[in-house]
């Protein structure tokens, strides 16, 4: 519960920072996480503070898979590079988070005999590492794909896609 409460202040703190300078940004993500093959759904915001660095965090929620629910919620870092196309922008990125998966009761068999396991949930820091390329629709409005790797006790790999609104 404390790394929930630190992550939340350090966003919360990065969220400030929009009221001083930069650009921007919201987008809603479609994905999919490859360790329990389940499909997600997520909102990530972006706020540059430089010109080609910005701040990202975001939230993804894991749709249950053999009763296994997920929630990560990352703080990642951008550095863009803008391409000669003008709409068109790659970035690395890295960050610090939190993955939460709950695991819901199940039946196993164990030496013949059925037994319920008890529901849990386990929360473990994260690191990322990935990258994404950004086309911009329009003045407002783009599209964002994104493959990162994730670091910790469930290492995956998660990719996104999504539509996003520069504020």
């Amino acid at each position: 519960m404390k790394k929930i409460i630190l992550l939340l202040a350090c966003i919360a703190t990065g969220l400030s920072l929009s009221a001083q300078k930069g650009d921007k940004a919201a987008i809603g993500s479609l994905g999919y996480q490859t360790d329990y093959k389940r499909f997600a759904i997520g909102v990530q915001g972006r706020y540059n503070i430089l010109d080609n660095v910005r701040i990202a965090p975001d939230i993804t929620f894991y749709f249950p898979k053999d009763k296994v629910t997920g929630l990560d919620v990352m703080l990642n870092v951008h550095y863009v590079f803008k391409l000669p196309q003008e709409r068109i922008s790659v970035f690395p990125l890295a960050g610090l988070g939190i993955q939460n998966n709950f695991y819901g009761r199940q039946s196993v068999t164990i030496g013949g005999t059925e037994q319920k396991t008890d529901s849990h949930t386990e929360t473990d820091l994260a690191f990322n590492l990935g990258g994404g390329i950004t086309y911009q629709v329009d003045d407002r409005f783009f599209l964002n794909a994104e493959a990162r790797f994730i670091l910790g006790d469930n290492d995956c790999a998660v990719i996104l896609i999504g539509y996003g609104y520069k504020f």
